[in-house]
């Protein structure tokens, strides 16, 4: 059996029975030079069921970026007051937006999390609360790294004004379409069937995303397709975008490096995962061995670091 079909089988079984709710599917898709195999349990979940892939989206937010930043309709160097209505934060620029260095914080200062319902902490808070929220922001000094999902939420609306289309359209014209992931799409676009997500022992409500931090819903297969195109970028805009998008910025305190939305281990593979109130999700790209893996679970109750330990796992074999 070839190791991307092992692979594949492997981490699935490896979280059967892990899963405090019933009815959680679990997928992988593990990718080499020779192709993608796939494994989904249980064998009676939806071919073509949908996840949420929470802050994966991010790495597509930033391919995007790099492919307007390409067309000439945006600079990685603007500064995101070209853009957005920022006050005091006009400064920041998109790299530093991209990278996590902007000094924003995790979420905006406008978000009250004593007041939002966590069933579905982001309902109401579209663009114009974080664009609001943006010229409220104090950045912390000397712009240190700060993973933060507001910065990506401003990067969905920098993309929307910069290419004149709706997130949701742009994410689906430039990278799901021309890479068939056409089961995969943001809110209602896209075929597919939208699986339940599960936390404490039972289904959960999907979320209203925060669009460019996250949104983007994708099968099993798909997301494969995509960690192929990360590993084998097609000799496209976007295959040129998804590698810009991969090579590292700056570096970080464990010896790894920022790229844009990627984190690129000290061992050189490109990693990121996701959590939503109902799902995990975690992508790695290990060009060394010339092999990816993509994990997602119908589970939301802090899977993601066990999807990456597991992923990293199968790519040594």
């Amino acid at each position: 059996m070839a190791w991307r079909e092992d692979a594949a089988r492997s981490l699935t079984e490896t979280f059967d029975g892990a899963f405090d709710s019933p009815g959680v599917v679990v997928g992988a898709a593990c990718v080499d030079e020779t192709g993608a195999g796939t494994g989904v349990s249980p064998d009676d979940a939806p071919a073509d069921g949908r996840f949420e892939i929470g802050s994966v989206t991010k790495t597509m937010t930033a391919a995007l970026l790099a492919l307007l930043a390409d067309d000439g309709a945006l600079s990685l160097d603007d500064e995101v007051g070209r853009w957005l209505s920022a006050g005091p934060n006009s400064g920041i620029t998109l790299r530093q937006l991209a990278t996590h260095t902007s000094g924003l914080p995790r979420l905006a200062p406008n978000m009250d999390l004593s007041t939002v319902d966590p069933a579905n902490p982001y309902a109401g808070f579209g663009f114009g609360r974080a664009e609001e929220g943006l010229r409220q922001a104090t950045a912390a000094a000397e712009r240190p790294w700060l993973y933060s999902n507001f910065g990506y939420h401003l990067l969905g609306l920098v993309l929307e004004r910069a290419s004149g289309q709706s997130y949701q359209a742009l994410v689906t014209r430039r990278l799901l379409e021309p890479l068939a992931m056409t089961c995969s799409g943001v809110e209602d676009a896209g075929a597919g069937t939208r699986l339940p997500g599960h936390a404490g022992g039972g289904e959960v409500p999907h979320w209203d995303h925060p669009l460019g931090a996250g949104g983007v819903e994708a099968t099993v297969a798909d997301l494969g397709r995509y960690a192929q195109a990360c590993l084998h970028p097609p000799g496209t805009p976007l295959g040129a975008a998804i590698t810009a998008a991969m090579a590292p910025q700056i570096p970080l305190a464990n010896g790894g490096r920022q790229a844009l939305a990627w984190q690129v281990r000290p061992d050189g593979i490109r990693v990121h995962d996701g959590g939503t109130g109902g799902f995990s999700s975690a992508v790695l790209v290990d060009e060394g061995r010339g092999r990816a893996v993509a994990m997602l679970v119908s589970s939301g109750v802090g899977y993601s670091t066990a999807l990456g330990r597991a992923g990293l796992l199968a790519l040594a074999g």
